[in-house]
C-alpha cells in the first residue's frame, strides 16, 4: 500500500456505533473519524454516552451494532490484535498503592511479555518523561493526585500504543496538576500519538483539542474545531463595558432602553462591578456595532474604564448548542 495514502487513514474510525440496553439507547449511530496525531475531545453531560463509547472502543463492552477500526484493525473481528495499539487512562487511578512507581510499571510490563532489558529501558524513559524518575522507588500511595495520574499515563504508554483513550483524565486534580497533565498530552501528541479525550472541563478541551465533538443522549450533535463551532451556532462576540461609577451604568441602562439598535443586543448587567456584557446583534458586523456603541457613549457623555471585545469560548458554544438541541 502507498505510504502517502496510509498516512492519511484515520487512526480511529467509528461507523454507526450503537449500544442499547433493553429499551435505552446509550450510544446512537455514532460516526467519528480521528486522524493520526490528533487530539479529539468528546464532550457531553453526564449520561450522554461518552464513557460507554470509550468502553466499546477498548473492547470492555460489545456494541449492539455498528463498527469501529483502530489503526486499520477491525474492532469486532480483530479484538485481540487491537489491544496492542491502544492505551487507556480511566477516571479511576488504576495503580497499586502498595507498590513503587517502578514496580507498578515492571509488573505491567511482565504481563505484556516485554523482555527484561527492553522493559527497564522503557520504564526509565517513561518515568523520566513524567518527571518521576527521582521517585521511581517511592510507594505510589505517598504520591500526590497529579503524580499518580502521570504514572497512570506512563503505564498506558508502556506498550507503545498508537492511540490513547483518556476518560476524564484530570478529574479531581488541582489546577497546577491539571496543567501538568495538559503538557504531558501535548508532548504525546507531538510524538504522533492519537488521543481521544472525554472531559467535563471545557477549558481543557479548548486548550488541547484539534477538534471537538458534542454528544447528547448518545448522538453526536456537532463536531469541528473552535472556529467551526462558533460559526455553526452563528456565535457572536461579546463586548465588555465597565463604567467609571454606578451613575454611568444607570445612564447606559436608560440609553439601552431608548436605543432601537441596542434593543437588538442581549445584555447582562453586573450591578456590583458596574459593568455590562453586550452580545453583538447577528445582523450587524462587529466593527459596525463597535463604532455605533462607541459613538452613543461619547454623544451621551457616559464614562467607562474598560471597553473590550470578547470572543465566545467553548463554554458559550456548549451551552448554546445544548440549548438548541433541547429547547
Amino acid at each position: 500500500m502507498d505510504s502517502t495514502k496510509t498516512a492519511k487513514l484515520p487512526s480511529v474510525r467509528i461507523t454507526d456505533l450503537t449500544k442499547k440496553y433493553e429499551e435505552r439507547i446509550c450510544v446512537d449511530k455514532l460516526n467519528i473519524e480521528i486522524m493520526p496525531g490528533e487530539i479529539y475531545s468528546l464532550l457531553g453531560e453526564n449520561g450522554a454516552g461518552k464513557t460507554t463509547t470509550i468502553n466499546m472502543l477498548t473492547t470492555l463492552i460489545k456494541p449492539t451494532s455498528g463498527s469501529f477500526y483502530l489503526s486499520n484493525f477491525d474492532g469486532l473481528k480483530d479484538r485481540e490484535k487491537i489491544k496492542g495499539v491502544f492505551g487507556v487512562v480511566s477516571q479511576d487511578v488504576a495503580i497499586y498503592q502498595e507498590l513503587t512507581a517502578f514496580e507498578n510499571l515492571y509488573f505491567l510490563g511482565q504481563m505484556y511479555g516485554i523482555k527484561k532489558q527492553e522493559l527497564y529501558n522503557r520504564i526509565t524513559k517513561l518515568l523520566q518523561d513524567a518527571n518521576l524518575l527521582n521517585r521511581a522507588n517511592d510507594l505510589v500511595g505517598n504520591f500526590s493526585g497529579g503524580m499518580q495520574r502521570k504514572l497512570t499515563i506512563a503505564m498506558a504508554m508502556l506498550n507503545k500504543p498508537k492511540i490513547l483513550f483518556m476518560d476524564e483524565p484530570t478529574v479531581g486534580l488541582d489546577p497546577k496538576s491539571r496543567r501538568q497533565i495538559w503538557q504531558t498530552l501535548k508532548q504525546l501528541q507531538e510524538s504522533g500519538i492519537t488521543i481521544l479525550l472525554t472531559t467535563h472541563y471545557l477549558d481543557e478541551a479548548q486548550a488541547l483539542s484539534n477538534r471537538i465533538g458534542i454528544i447528547r443522549e448518545g448522538k453526536l450533535i456537532v463536531e469541528g474545531n473552535i472556529d467551526y463551532l462558533r460559526d455553526k451556532i452563528h456565535a457572536v462576540s461579546n463586548i465588555m463595558l465597565k463604567f467609571i461609577d454606578h451613575n454611568n451604568l444607570e445612564k447606559f441602562k436608560k440609553l439601552f432602553q431608548d436605543s432601537s439598535i441596542l434593543k437588538l443586543s442581549p445584555v447582562k448587567h453586573d450591578e456590583i462591578q458596574d459593568s455590562v456584557m453586550i452580545k453583538t446583534p447577528k445582523n450587524i458586523s462587529l466593527d459596525e456595532f463597535f463604532n455605533i456603541l462607541y459613538k452613543l457613549l461619547a454623544d451621551n457623555n457616559i464614562s467607562y474604564s474598560y471597553f473590550s471585545v470578547l470572543e465566545p469560548n467553548l463554554e458559550d458554544i456548549f451551552i448554546a448548542i445544548t440549548e438548541l438541541e433541547n429547547p
